[in-house]
């Protein structure tokens, strides 16, 4: 059953202000492309990542910090590599549009 896979990546905050409200509005923007369910985690702290940003930005993730990203779901391992691309481009709005493929 293909229906739900998972994926995790360990990344590290790049840009300098961190995880504030326009990366965290970024952040959810393209998290809500995809179908899984996406989880965003720092030290023990989970939160959705799909829902709304206040929630990211509670996280207090700065630059430097290391957060994983979880998905699990039909489109799990492009999602993860989606979201890591975009913290690695500092949060541009559209960091690698190669990375997000769509089949329809």
């Amino acid at each position: 059953m293909d229906d739900l896979l998972n994926a995790s990546r360990l990344v590290t905050i790049v840009n300098e202000e961190g995880l504030h409200l326009r990366p965290a509005t970024l952040f959810l923007q393209l998290a809500r492309r995809f179908q899984s369910r996406i989880e965003v985690v720092k030290d023990h702290n989970r939160v959705d990542g799909k829902t709304e940003a206040l929630q990211l930005i509670a996280l207090g993730a700065q630059m430097g910090d290391q957060v994983v990203l979880h998905a699990s779901g039909p489109d799990a391992e492009e999602a993860v590599a989606a979201l890591a691309a975009l913290i690695a481009g500092k949060f541009r709005a559209d960091p690698a549009p190669n990375q997000i493929t769509a089949e329809d």
